[in-house]
Order: structure tokens, then sequence, then C-alpha cells
């Protein structure tokens, strides 16, 4: 297994690997992702901090909750964390999120008081990544989704860890890799032609991928479509073979 793995991290062509299981995942899932509404920046950071440790339609629902309850994301900056944190009560970590969020919001505040992420557009990816970064609960994967998926569409890959299992039994990445190590190392492999909404959807087949068939206890392997492609966990044979085979073009 170590030789499969030491093969396809030295080895160029890791590009075309991932256009190649890019194309499958798309062929297997087929209309999905589906459209969905693109938020604005600041928008789009509530979401990302509320989801995390958090099934989907819960974080979506507490974001739903404070729209309704508040006229602006300045309002929710000026409100009680603890009526935050009432609102937002079934996602995980409640408490810590709503802290985290009034914190947050204060801090992207303009002088008049409205929280904005639009100077984000004439940032660089990595100096957009380092500026948020540094805002309280924001890390590389709710930075990525900031400058992805809202309005400002950059070129940037989300990295959960779904998508983390994914890459560790592909062995694109090494075990025990974090997500901030693995979003500096798959980066520069991703195709050049890729716009961001292409990184949104590869994100997604792979979220997709993990959450129904590559599981974290039970990898139902003969329903993957990157079977063939995948040395986990005793294909070690086919895989390299196959691998072999797609980097050596």
């Amino acid at each position: 297994m170590f030789k499969v793995m030491q093969f396809f991290l030295d080895m160029d062509g890791r590009t075309e690997a991932l256009r190649m299981i890019h194309k499958r995942l798309r062929d297997h899932f087929v209309g999905f992702p589906p459209r969905y509404v693109i938020l604005d920046p600041v928008s789009q950071l509530v979401m990302s901090m509320l989801g995390g440790h958090t099934y989907s339609h819960v974080s979506k629902a507490a974001h739903a909750d404070l729209v309704r309850n508040y006229r602006n994301w300045s309002d929710v900056r000026a409100a009680p964390v603890r009526d935050i944190e009432y609102i937002i009560r079934n996602v995980t970590y409640a408490e810590v999120k709503a802290s985290r969020l009034v914190r947050a919001l204060a801090l992207i505040s303009d002088e008049s008081g409205h929280p904005s992420l639009d100077h984000l557009a004439a940032m660089s990816v990595e100096a957009a990544h380092d500026w948020l970064e540094r805002l309280p609960g924001v890390g590389p994967k709710t930075a990525a989704a900031v400058l992805n998926t809202s309005y400002l569409q950059k070129r940037s890959l989300v990295i959960d860890t779904h998508h983390l299992r994914i890459l560790e039994r592909l062995q694109i990445v090494r075990p025990n890799t974090s997500i901030a190590q693995a979003y500096s190392q798959v980066m520069p492999l991703l195709p050049s032609d890729w716009s961001a909404h292409i990184m949104d959807v590869h994100h997604m087949l792979f979220k997709k991928l993990g959450q129904v068939i590559c599981r974290v206890h039970i990898a139902h392997c003969e329903d993957c479509p990157l079977n063939q492609l995948c040395p986990y966990p005793d294909k070690s044979d086919e895989g390299k073979a196959t691998l072999a085979m797609i980097t050596s073009h």
C-alpha cells in the first residue's frame, strides 16, 4: 500500500487524474448538485459558520431564522449574544457559534456599522484567505466557502471531512493530513481551466460520494464510480495499475 501511495504522490499527472475523477463522479451523480441561490459574502460567511459539525438542513434552518428575526446583518451584530444563541440553538455548539458570529460581524463592519466583505473581490485568493482566517471561528473550509460559493466566485476549493477522507483513500494526500494541508496540496493540482463554479461542483460531488458511498465506517466500494481508480482498502494492484495508466499520459 505504501508503494502505491508513494507512486501517486511523486508522479506528475495528478491533475489529469483529478479531471478523470471529476468526470466519473459527474457521470454517476447525474443532475447533481442542483442549482442553489448564490449568497452575498457576509450571508455565506454566516451560513458557513453555522454549518460546522452540523447537518446542512439544520444550519440552513438556523440561517433562515436569523434572516426572519432581524432586518439585516447589522442588527444581528448589535443583538445580545444570548438572543442569537437561542435562535440558532439547534446547531452544534450554538453558544460558541453565537459569540463568534457576533464578533466576526463586528470585525467586518465598515464605519457605518454595516458588515461587508466586498473588499475581498480585489484581493488575490491567498490574501483573501489570510484575511478571512483571522476572524474568530473561520478556518480554511469556511474561508473557501465564502470566496468560492458567494457572488465573489473565486477559485478556491472547499474541503470538508468527507472530501478529505476520499482524498486520503485515493492517496492523493497522505493519511492524517489536515484540511489546511490538503487545501495547499490539492489547489495546485486542479486544472487551470476550471472555473470557481466547477471547483464548487467538484467539492459537492466528493461530499455526495462521502455521504452515500465512501462512508466513514463502511465504504461501499462495489457501488463506487471510482472503484477501479482507488486502492482502498484491498485493491492495491488494480489501483496502482489504473493510476499508472492515468499519470503516464
